[in-house]
């Protein structure tokens, strides 16, 4: 395995300051004296044993040596900054998976096997034996950590339980960057009937806890966190598994034990995660959307679904909308008013789970 600093990187003097220019960030930050050793260092392809056996030969102990490249190299990951090249020592991948991620396909290799029990789980309901794909991920141990880099070069190093969530974040990445001419909704969308019920709401606003618990209701899962609107108005979901944090564990009737078997996943942001992969999933196609559901939990009160101003639910719409371009295009916001003219957009006051899925499904059925 070896390390390079990615290609939009470079050290350069500043007066007398040490500094990197990023220019995916458009970020110039000062560096110390080691950080700027390492950033030339990994001008060319290095390996670890080659950068400890620079430091050790400008005076550092084997423990200092060892202990400074990991850290430097796990830092500069994970501001995007390093690329990671696995070679012949690892030899040959001992798991693949090609997956089919709403149209755009990839394909995992894992070279450790610790780590494909650990992560393929979360992503092999989304399998395409038979697809060949240009984007080919590729995870290893470092350590005790993990290594995970894309098409040979820009990689991220984590903890072993950070593995899924980064991985799930670099594929979610790949989806929006094959958008084409879709809108990327941030929305969990469900499927009954050949029609779609899209779920909004802020993050922690419990949309995935209502997704699965609607399961329950004859419900099949679009996907829990993003939809895409097609320019035909309707909507598919990008299938990812569920991802429950703490506080939801206990809360789904009919789930509770899977979801207590389930390992325990760390995102980069620190927050608890487990992944419930085996739900039913709706088909692999686009549907019309019967209606949008705005959320608001609150700690008591019976559940009530109340009719939503226009203005309201495109705001929220178009604050989570996403295209590569970062803008939407007269078309295709177009085709988000069409979709809410055609749709019932409604706000969903609860505090029970139980009674707000009794309320969606009647809802639903009636849309």
């Amino acid at each position: 395995m070896k390390f390079r600093i990615s290609e939009g990187a470079r050290f350069f003097l500043l007066g007398q300051r040490k500094t990197i220019f990023v220019e995916s960030s458009q970020q110039i930050f000062e560096v110390d004296d080691l950080t700027a050793y390492f950033t030339c260092a990994l001008a060319e392809p290095a390996s670890l044993r080659q950068l400890e056996s620079d430091l050790v030969a400008r005076g550092a102990s084997r423990a200092t040596a060892r202990a400074s490249v990991r850290k430097y190299l796990a830092h500069c990951s994970r501001r995007g900054l390093l690329d990671i090249l696995l070679d012949e020592e690892e030899g040959p991948p001992l798991r693949s998976q090609a997956l089919d991620l709403a149209g755009t396909t990839v394909s995992i290799a894992f070279y450790d096997r610790s780590l494909a029990d650990l992560v393929l789980p979360v992503f092999e309901h989304q399998g395409a034996p038979e697809r060949k794909s240009s984007i080919v991920y590729e995870v290893a141990a470092f350590g005790n950590r993990a290594c995970i880099s894309r098409n040979r070069s820009r990689g991220v190093i984590v903890a072993a339980d950070e593995a899924a969530p980064a991985l799930k974040a670099m594929l979610t990445d790949d989806v929006l960057a094959s958008l084409g001419r879709n809108v990327a909704l941030h929305a969990a969308l469900l499927v009954r009937n050949r029609k779609g019920l899209l779920i909004c709401g802020a993050p922690g606003a419990g949309k995935t806890t209502l997704a699965l618990a609607l399961l329950n209701a004859g419900f099949t899962c679009g996907g829990d966190d993003i939809a895409l609107l097609g320019a035909d108005g309707l909507v598919c979901g990008v299938p990812f598994a569920p991802a429950l944090k703490r506080g939801s564990w206990g809360l789904i009737d009919g789930v509770r034990d899977a979801i207590a078997a389930a390992p325990i996943h760390r995102r980069l942001d620190k927050k608890s995660v487990r992944y419930l992969a085996s739900i039913p999933y709706a088909p692999r196609e686009a549907v019309p959307l019967g209606s949008i559901v705005l959320l608001r939990r609150r700690r008591k009160g019976p559940v009530a679904i109340s009719a939503v101003e226009p203005a309201r639910v495109l705001s929220e719409l178009f604050s989570g909308a996403f295209t590569p371009t970062g803008r939407l295009e007269l078309s295709q916001f177009e085709t988000l008013l069409g979709v809410l003219r055609s749709a019932r957009a409604i706000e969903l006051s609860y505090s029970r789970l139980d009674e707000a899925v009794e309320a969606l499904s009647r809802h639903h059925e009636a849309a």
